[in-house]
């Protein structure tokens, strides 16, 4: 009994991951780069402490025109690099604007890395043909003149990405690499929607919950018993 109400448990504590995993998923349909967690847990002991693996599907999202030319998309198994306090990171959120100091930036302020570091236009912009191009292979522009091409990367082979922050991603030792141009194509005045279909997480929403449910009833169940027997012992 003590062995059942221990398992009833842990279905508790993986149902309410699971679920929030969902939840989440649902809460970023409309965040352009995000990539669906998937309702699944590696349940892991070390030294004591229960360590979850959570898997990421990495396929592509629908890609969204907006006309506007700091919205990029990128095709191919390619990302955007971004400087963040905590180090690089790779992301496929395409939504840059200008910071008041003239650095290319996501919604989050981090500065977009190309091949010179940060990119920054503000020297170039005041130029009377301050027209700002981005092509396939990544190279920016602004007029005619050069500013940077962005630094695009993906995982070296043998690693896997690891989610961090809702639209980054990192390796372990940040073990990036650079992609020649052939390997994937940049999209001027687009974005990569969200891969999340809202259709498919509300039916294992439904699904989990009910789960959760029957494991709920189950450990009362169980609890319950447990308690009865107890009581019989003390009676005799």
């Amino acid at each position: 009994m003590i062995k059942g109400i221990f398992l009833a448990g842990r279905n508790l504590q993986v149902g309410e991951k699971q679920i929030s995993v969902i939840s989440n998923n649902l809460a970023n349909m409309g965040t352009s780069g995000y990539k669906k967690a998937l309702p699944f847990y590696q349940i892991l002991q070390e030294n004591g402490k229960t360590i979850t693996n959570q898997v990421t599907d990495f396929s592509a999202g629908e890609k969204l025109y907006t006309g506007n030319p700091l919205d990029l998309a990128i095709k191919g198994d390619a990302y955007f690099t971004v400087e963040t306090n905590g180090g690089e990171r790779l992301t496929r959120d395409g939504k840059f604007s200008i910071s008041e100091e003239g650095y290319l930036v996501n919604r989050k302020g981090d500065k977009i890395v190309g091949e010179g570091g940060a990119i920054n236009l503000k020297d170039i912009m005041v130029r009377e043909n301050n027209a700002i191009t981005i092509t396939g292979e990544g190279m920016v522009l602004v007029g005619e003149n050069i500013v940077d091409k962005l630094m695009i990367m993906r995982e070296r082979e043998g690693t896997k990405l690891i989610k961090d922050y809702e639209v980054y991603f990192q390796s372990p030792n940040d073990e990036f690499i650079q992609l020649e141009a052939e390997d994937y194509e940049v999209s001027q005045g687009f974005l990569e929607n969200s891969n999340v279909n809202p259709i498919d997480e509300m039916e294992s929403m439904i699904s989990l919950s009910k789960n959760y449910e029957s494991a709920k009833n189950i450990l009362t169940y169980l609890d319950e018993s447990l308690e009865k027997a107890n009581q019989i012992g003390k009676v005799f």
